[in-house]
């Protein structure tokens, strides 16, 4: 799928888990919370093309995650011819580990110790590195270093000025990660080529699988079914999800509506 995809459906999942999530383990949930791991999800939700030069998680923050590309795709390549199996075929370096659900849970572990050890610093440059990544949209009207600005202001913002901030997302805030990631590699699999998700599990003789949805559900990347139904949809879901489990928000949109109703009736 395109990056916006990617974005939205990490958005979607991420309001959803939060929202939802909180209210069936009994731990209340607060705008900063559900606003941080909404945005965390969807900008992981594009992360695992960090293994291609020219995506957007290569580019978006200059030398730094060139450097992590070039040095994520060697070793899914040699992951790939270590592990490969006799029907296994390609080069590993493209939706290659990090395409994987054991590297998102590894990386989503990894990421909750250190929120719960370190804190503040981990779940600040977590948020930005994502916020910069899922509003990505913006380059087309302020191209280059201006979102990143945009990107550590939102941070600010959350953390600060929003009830909650982020401090109630330390030990967890790997599980968006983890769950950005997955839901990339699972609009991958949706696609025409799929994606490895189960490696290093042997299917058919192949442990890089590339696991997909039956053919005819299957669509191409930036085709008319993606721009036409999957993007619009996911938006709608995200904007409906917002709504639902943001806390306050639905009393904030009833408000507008009350507003809006009482300057039509007075025109």
């Amino acid at each position: 799928m395109l990056g916006i995809s990617h974005a939205l459906s990490g958005a979607a999942l991420g309001l959803a888990v939060a929202g939802f999530g909180s209210s069936l383990v009994e731990v209340p949930a607060t705008v900063g919370s559900v606003l941080t791991f909404a945005a965390v999800c969807a900008g992981a939700a594009l992360l695992p093309d960090l293994d291609h030069p020219s995506s957007m998680a290569t580019r978006r923050f200059s030398w730094a995650s060139m450097v992590a590309s070039r040095v994520v795709r060697p070793f899914s390549a040699l992951l790939y011819r270590l592990t490969r199996a006799s029907r296994d075929t390609g080069r590993g370096t493209h939706r290659g580990i990090t395409h994987t659900a054991l590297f998102a849970v590894a990386i989503g572990m990894a990421l909750n110790l250190a929120s719960a050890r370190w804190g503040e610093p981990v779940l600040l440059g977590t948020l930005f590195v994502c916020l910069a990544l899922a509003i990505k949209g913006l380059d087309a009207l302020v191209p280059g270093p201006p979102s990143l600005v945009i990107a550590a202001g939102l941070t600010y913002g959350v953390d600060q000025w929003v009830p909650g901030g982020t401090a109630g997302t330390a030990g967890w805030i790997g599980a968006a990660v983890t769950l950005g990631m997955l839901v990339h590699a699972v609009g991958d699999a949706v696609t025409e080529s799929g994606a490895p998700l189960l490696w290093p599990v042997p299917i058919r003789r192949r442990r890089w699988y590339p696991v997909g949805s039956p053919r005819p559900l299957r669509f191409r990347t930036g085709g008319r079914v993606e721009a036409l139904l999957v993007a619009p949809g996911l938006t709608l879901a995200t904007l409906v999800l917002a709504v639902l489990v943001v806390p306050g928000a639905s009393a904030l949109v009833l408000e507008m509506r009350d507003h809006v109703e009482r300057f039509l009736t007075r025109s």
